[in-house]
């Protein structure tokens, strides 16, 4: 089937707002960018009343929903609720299913899978209510972080950790402020990436890899902290983002299959981003899964779309290839 009308399905709280940059809201960009491929376009808000919510979804008449909800009503895990409900609907829509929403969100369950897979990720240990489901052996420094939230919610300079004093204020400080479980991990010294992953017949492809690159960051973290990612004064958020040269391509091209193994193994569909840390030890190039996203933060200017377009697909290109590949799939609730 080939679509003719979109509906965009957006956070009402999150999503309002201009982007960082100073851009319109992702939704009107989506909006823009269908509307000139000749597409009907229609908006529907997301927000905490969800009988209201599921009234509009039932009453929408669109070929396809474009799901651009990472949150509802502002809270992150919502946004798996969001896709079940679309699901229980029976509607299309584009994204990853609320399974592979469930696998991806719980970063702990995720990087049990990525051992079954062989995929490297860190070292790491998960804390709940101060039981611990799970231990590797673990050497300091060490990151720690809200298992199951997204954006870089609750990572700041105090998230790597370098002895058990700190270690044991920043588990207090997820577990009584954020109240959330504490995956704890290595932190690897290496450098930021991003792997964009696009549908394509059927399968999966990487785009060409972005890298955040903080070396030159001399205050504060050179990592992605919330500060980094949405505030525009921030040292961090300053870091330029380049395209790599200096990775030898046969390292290159298994980070990218590591990326595409990764979003296979959570089941993620039409696309997705998989952050990854890669350093150097000695003559030997190291790279990890730190997470991945489904349903990634698609703002014309954001690493998935500055990917493609350095892949040669165009901003409307790509939002029309994520509105094809959800139009043609069958979804089967899991």
């Amino acid at each position: 089937m080939t679509p003719h009308s979109v509906t965009l399905l957006y956070d009402e709280i999150e999503d309002r707002e201009a982007t960082p940059n100073g851009d319109p809201p992702v939704y009107q960009q989506v909006r823009r960018v269908l509307r000139e491929r000749g597409y009907e376009v229609a908006q529907l808000p997301a927000g905490p009343d969800v009988q209201g919510l599921v009234g509009r979804i039932q009453a929408d008449k669109s070929d396809v929903i474009f799901n651009l909800c990472e949150s509802l009503g502002g809270v992150d895990a919502h946004a798996i609720r969001v896709v079940a409900l679309l699901e229980l609907l029976g509607r299309p829509f584009t994204g990853t299913g609320s399974f592979g929403m469930t696998l991806a969100q719980d970063k702990a369950l995720a990087k049990k899978i990525f051992s079954f897979h062989g995929i490297e990720y860190p070292s790491f240990s998960i804390m709940q209510a101060g039981q611990v489901e799970w231990s590797d052996e673990l050497q300091f420094p060490l990151f720690v972080k809200p298992s199951n939230t997204d954006s870089s919610v609750g990572i700041d300079e105090h998230a790597l950790v370098h002895n058990i004093k700190e270690l044991m204020q920043r588990i207090s400080y997820i577990h009584t402020e954020l109240k959330a479980p504490v995956l704890i991990e290595e932190f690897i010294d290496g450098r930021e990436l991003f792997v964009g992953v696009l549908s394509k017949d059927d399968s999966l492809e990487a785009l060409p890899i972005v890298e955040w690159d903080f070396s030159k960051v001399k205050k504060g973290p050179r990592f992605a902290t919330a500060e980094a990612k949405w505030n525009a004064s921030s040292e961090g958020y300053k870091a330029p983002e380049r395209f790599p040269s200096d990775i030898p391509q046969e390292v290159y091209q298994q980070i990218q299959t590591a990326a595409v193994e990764a979003c296979r193994a959570l089941r993620i569909l039409d696309y997705g981003r998989v952050d990854m840390r890669l350093r150097r030890k000695g003559n030997a190039w190291q790279y990890y899964v730190i997470e991945v996203n489904p349903n990634p933060y698609l703002e014309e200017h954001s690493e998935v779309a500055m990917a493609a377009q350095k892949d040669g697909i165009a901003f409307a290109d790509l939002i029309e290839r994520i509105v094809g590949s959800a139009s043609t799939r069958i979804r089967v609730s899991t």
